[in-house]
């Protein structure tokens, strides 16, 4: 049955991570990059069932090398760093549709980046049980005369966030730092915890850099002034509700043409929905290292969310004859009720007919 399944990676020269090695693994092609002069050769050893470049209106076609070898040197001109290329998202597509079906859900997702250009790839574990997408998302918008270099105030620029001595918190320009820290302020950083703490309230409670989520302090937002961390969460799960709304839309025309029940994917968590059950392991291609652990604790996960779910329909039975009794003794207590009243009616009644016949008999003996 479909399932819900949606990351996605930052894609930056920087990192070891470029446009030109990605786009070449997903599509299972050999691809120059131009900077290094390095071949990337991926060709057939991925199992690529479709591929395609989706641009916008009035760009003309072109090549994915050239594509994403033009994204890098726009990358590099407009000052590189940590500035991305490209945002990778990978997803799993609906095992109940057929490859057109497929590969419109595909192309739907792609038309949420209207300005931009994104390269796509459908891939197959050969067995037709791991129907999944690669599409690689320009960082910068494209037209007819190439990539669009973002303004230096478009650009992100790096702002921590920061605390002094007394607990004020602000947020500081990492040109400003030094300057900062002469002052008394402290970066603070994200602990496993879910509490953000300074270094010095780290130590006092006995936690040191280990039990940071990274080495990394809090990235101020550059526009809004919100946390990094938390602006990007809250994209990418607007991005994973359109690819619901989009996977659903598909399953539910399939499953009219087909006369059979809709399949529905939900991409909140199940915390989010309220479920208590454990969430499965993405298990990857077979090639993969750890495939067959991931696949084993997958059916342990699956076999005890089942007995949950047992558990949990057993306690719903309870619960609704629980109230089924309830509301058979609230109604047996109104049936009493109304006999009790009607008994004290009867009861009042043969009361008042009691005094009018010894008022009729005293009045006959006056």
């Amino acid at each position: 049955m479909a399932i819900f399944h949606l990351n996605y990676r930052g894609c930056s020269p920087a990192t070891g991570a470029g446009a030109v090695r990605k786009a070449a693994y997903q599509s299972g092609q050999a691809l120059v990059e131009e900077q290094s002069g390095q071949l990337c050769d991926y060709a057939r050893k991925e199992r690529v069932v479709e591929e395609g470049l989706s641009l916008p209106g009035g760009v003309l076609p072109i090549g994915r090398g050239e594509l994403w070898n033009e994204a890098e040197r726009a990358w590099a001109e407009g000052g590189g760093g940590n500035e991305l290329v490209a945002l990778r998202y990978e997803f799993a597509l609906p095992i109940e549709l057929d490859a057109a079906g497929r590969r419109a859900c595909v192309r739907d997702f792609c038309g949420m980046f209207p300005a931009k250009a994104c390269d796509w790839a459908i891939h197959d574990d050969g067995r037709g049980g791991n129907p999944h997408a690669h599409v690689l998302v320009s960082a910068l918008d494209i037209s007819a005369q190439g990539f669009i270099q973002r303004t230096k105030a478009e650009k992100g620029q790096c702002w921590y966030l920061c605390q002094d001595a007394h607990g004020q918190q602000a947020p500081i320009r990492a040109t400003d730092w030094k300057a900062a820290k002469a002052d008394g302020w402290e970066k603070i950083y994200n602990f496993k915890d879910g509490r953000r703490l300074t270094m010095k309230q780290a130590k006092a409670e006995g936690l040191g850099t280990k039990d940071r989520t990274s080495k990394r302090p809090v990235q101020m937002h550059r526009i809004s002034g919100q946390a990094a961390r938390d602006v990007g969460s809250a994209e990418l799960t607007a991005v994973r509700a359109a690819w619901a709304e989009i996977a659903n839309r598909h399953l539910a025309a399939h499953a009219a043409a087909t006369g059979t029940t809709a399949q529905v994917i939900d991409h909140r968590s199940n915390k989010d929905r309220g479920l208590d059950e454990q969430p499965t392991v993405h298990e990857g291609g077979t090639g993969l290292i750890g495939h067959a652990d991931r696949v084993k604790l997958n059916k342990e996960i699956r076999d005890r969310n089942a007995r949950l779910r047992v558990l949990r329909a057993e306690l719903q039975q309870e619960g609704a004859a629980l109230e089924q009794l309830q509301r058979e003794v609230a109604e047996l207590e109104r049936q009493r009720g109304r006999i009790e009243k009607a008994k004290r009616g009867r009861a009042q009644g043969r009361h008042r007919g009691a005094l009018a016949k010894r008022r009729r008999v005293a009045m006959a003996t006056a």
